[in-house]
C-alpha cells in the first residue's frame, strides 16, 4: 500500500524538482528523517514562504542514510541536489550521517495551491510540516489529489 507524504522545502530548491533540464532527483535531510518512506510513495512538494504554495508530487524511488561522504558521493557531488559543496558540508555540519530521498515521476500540478487554500480544505491551524506529513485520503480528496495521474 503506497502512503502520500508532505515535505515543506525551501523554494529554491522545492521549484528545482520540476526543472524541464536537470531536475533535482535527490532530497537532502538529516536524521531519521521519513523513515518510513518506501518505494512507490507519493510527496507532495510544498514551498515554503515566501512561496507558500503546494507545487506538485514525486514518487519515492528509495530512501538511504548514508554516512555524509556516501552521501555526498551518491548525490554526485551534490548535482543530483542541485547544492553546492559549500551548502552541502554547512547543512551536514558535525552530522555523521544524512538521509538521500531519490525520487522520480515527477508531476507539476496544473496550478499550485496556496497556503490559504490549504487551510480552507484542512482547517485554519493547518501548518506546514518542519519535517514530514502523511496525508489522509481525506485531505488528498480535498485537494483533489487522491488519483491524480501520475507517470510511472
Amino acid at each position: 500500500m503506497t502512503s502520500t507524504y508532505l515535505i515543506s522545502v525551501h523554494p529554491r530548491w522545492a521549484s528545482s524538482f520540476f526543472l524541464n533540464r536537470n531536475p533535482k532527483t535527490i532530497e537532502l535531510r538529516k536524521g531519521s528523517f521519513g523513515a518510513s518512506l518506501k518505494p512507490g510513495d507519493r510527496i507532495v512538494i510544498y514551498a515554503t514562504l515566501p512561496t507558500a504554495k503546494l507545487l506538485g508530487i514525486v514518487r519515492v524511488l528509495k530512501r538511504e542514510l548514508l554516512s555524509i561522504d556516501r552521501l555526498w558521493e551518491q548525490s554526485q557531488h551534490g548535482k543530483l541536489a542541485r547544492v553546492s559543496e559549500a551548502q552541502f558540508n554547512a547543512y551536514y555540519a558535525s552530522q555523521e550521517s544524512g538521509v538521500g530521498v531519490w525520487v522520480g515521476a515527477v508531476q507539476l500540478l496544473p496550478s499550485p495551491i496556496a497556503l490559504f487554500r490549504l487551510r480552507q480544505n484542512w482547517g485554519d491551524r493547518w501548518q506546514p510540516p518542519q519535517q514530514i506529513q502523511q496525508l489522509t485520503d481525506d485531505q488528498m480528496a480535498a485537494l483533489n489529489i487522491a488519483h491524480a495521474h501520475i507517470a510511472h
